[in-house]
């Protein structure tokens, strides 16, 4: 029972100064999407036996030796593979991360953005364009209040409050400390406006009477025929006809009139002639 109580010792102690002598290379970094010229920090995880040399290929024919955990530069767009091989007094062991870092073009940003008739005039239709795109993914920032920047799409509505001049602010994030930010500032006006034809035949083509406003302040339409008689009347912040009666009748082709008031603010109102055709 002696000898083999101390034969089992001896085979541990072997097998456990076996499993010393190996290791497993492992290591880690603080991002794996930059752009050019940016920097990515490596740290060696390595665990096993007690490494004293570490050698490192970034993938872009550059090599570093002896150093645990290098801060390294990439200044050139591409996808890298990474290899570690690590070596200890028993053993020399390679760590190999296919496609690991990705390394983008900086983003060349700017701002469009829509005021249309189907808008009102305080409300804009925003879209972030970024010349040189890729297929990757970026992050967007707006910011519409200079105050907060809000992490959103690269397309955007906002109202604005008022009429005014405003600074409309957009980041483009392509990666870690790689982004692009672009101003822009815009007037936007209370614009009041009402066409004088729309043909409602159902061809997608100017179908319905919109009316132009700022979208906050409540107006009242009132449309009459030729004799003075009123067809049809809507109460609302943004005002459209289809070129049906209040009763749901179509109405025919012809000459309308129409009045245009404000339930709230005195002078803001507007009349005029329009032509309804199919």
């Amino acid at each position: 029972m002696i000898k083999r109580f101390f034969l089992i010792l001896i085979i541990l102690f072997f097998f456990g100064k076996l499993s010393m002598s190996q290791i497993d290379i492992k290591f880690s970094t603080d991002t794996t999407v930059i752009c050019e010229g940016g920097y990515i920090q490596f740290s060696d995880l390595t665990v096993g036996d007690t490494v004293f040399n570490w050698k490192w290929d970034f993938g872009d024919g550059t090599n570093i030796d002896t150093i645990q955990n290098p801060l390294h530069q990439f200044n050139v767009a591409g996808t890298y593979s990474i290899s570690l091989t690590a070596s200890s007094s028993n053993t020399t062991q390679t760590k190999t991360k296919n496609n690991l870092i990705i390394v983008r073009q900086s983003p060349q940003a700017s701002i469009n953005y829509t005021d249309t008739m189907f808008l009102p005039s305080y409300l804009l239709y925003f879209k972030a364009f970024i010349a040189n795109k890729d297929d990757l993914l970026y992050k967007y920032y707006w910011n519409f209040d200079n105050v907060n920047y809000v992490h959103g799409d690269s397309t955007a509505i906002y109202s604005f409050p008022s009429e005014g001049s405003f600074i409309v602010s957009l980041i483009v994030e392509a990666g870690k400390g790689c982004r692009d930010t672009v101003f822009d500032t815009l007037s936007v006006k209370d614009v009041f406006e009402a066409p004088n034809i729309f043909s409602p035949n159902g061809d997608n083509l100017n179908d319905i009477f919109v009316v132009k406003s700022n979208g906050e302040s409540e107006l009242v339409l009132d449309i009459f025929n030729r004799w003075g008689a009123i067809v049809y009347s809507q109460t609302a912040k943004r005002l459209q006809w289809d070129g049906y009666s209040s009763a749901g009748v179509p109405l025919p082709c012809g000459t309308y009139f129409y009045h245009i008031t404000s339930t709230k603010i005195k002078g803001y109102k507007k009349s005029g002639v329009l032509l309804l055709v199919k």
